[in-house]
């Protein structure tokens, strides 16, 4: 759930969950009749920043295991753009794409026991050979971009080809690695790591999840699936009767 705190030198802002787009998170909102927690869209960010002002410097703490690329980058832009420092920390994980909106930020902060995640960018199609080959040369574009944010927070030294090789291979750093590469700062470990999302989502991802991860309990999270689920089709069911 993203959630703002008001402190008296910055606005702290924590986006905790899957990054979805808006459309998504519009549903799941009317779905559950308002908030929702485990999901994060542009929407809900773009009004956050707008409460707070676009002059005010923000913190914003991450912890999500990525999702939407087109999601993400808009969200990342936004913190961009903002005309107040922004200071990004990562509270647990920042994968896949929610590592984009971490680097997005004036200033970068991660525990050294905490962990970040680059990798290429997939889909899921259905199509003719034509359709199939779009979309392949679309993943290359949308890699390149991706790669570009990583080589602008990138230290010296680190080069374009390392970077390609890093998100080719799908690398994991915790936050003392990622040092060693990007341009963030190192604090203290944290006590508990608690990763947003579906264990099997991360899985889905690739194959070199650190064993040091902690993931939600699955069987919590099927039990709230299958409650979104439930009001879904009592909503067709309403639907259907009128």
């Amino acid at each position: 759930m993203l959630t703002v705190k008001n402190k008296a030198d910055a606005a702290e802002i924590y986006l905790s969950g899957d990054i979805v787009d808006d459309a998504d998170g519009g549903f799941l909102e009317d779905m559950r009749g308002g908030e929702i927690t485990g999901y994060e869209f542009p929407q809900k960010l773009r009004a956050q920043l707008d409460a707070i002002g676009a002059e005010t410097p923000i913190e914003l703490h991450i912890n999500s295991c990525g999702g939407s690329v087109f999601a993400g980058v808009a969200m990342a832009n936004f913190i961009a753009n903002h005309k107040g420092k922004t200071t990004a920390v990562v509270d647990g994980i920042a994968a896949s794409i929610a590592s984009q909106i971490f680097f997005a930020a004036d200033v970068c902060k991660i525990p050294s026991n905490c962990y970040l995640m680059l990798h290429r960018p997939s889909t899921e199609i259905s199509g003719n050979a034509e359709e199939l080959r779009k979309a392949a040369e679309i993943l290359d574009t949308l890699q390149t971009g991706l790669e570009t944010t990583y080589q602008r927070k990138a230290l010296d030294g680190v080069t374009a080809e390392e970077i390609h090789s890093m998100v080719e291979s799908e690398t994991w750093l915790t936050g003392e690695e990622a040092a060693r590469k990007f341009q963030v700062k190192v604090l203290n470990p944290v006590k508990t790591l608690n990763a947003v999302g579906n264990i099997n989502k991360l899985k889905a991802m690739g194959t070199k999840i650190p064993p040091s991860l902690n993931f939600l309990d699955e069987a919590a999270r099927i039990k709230e699936i299958e409650a979104e689920i439930e009001i879904a089709l009592a909503l067709v069911e309403g639907v259907l009767l009128k």
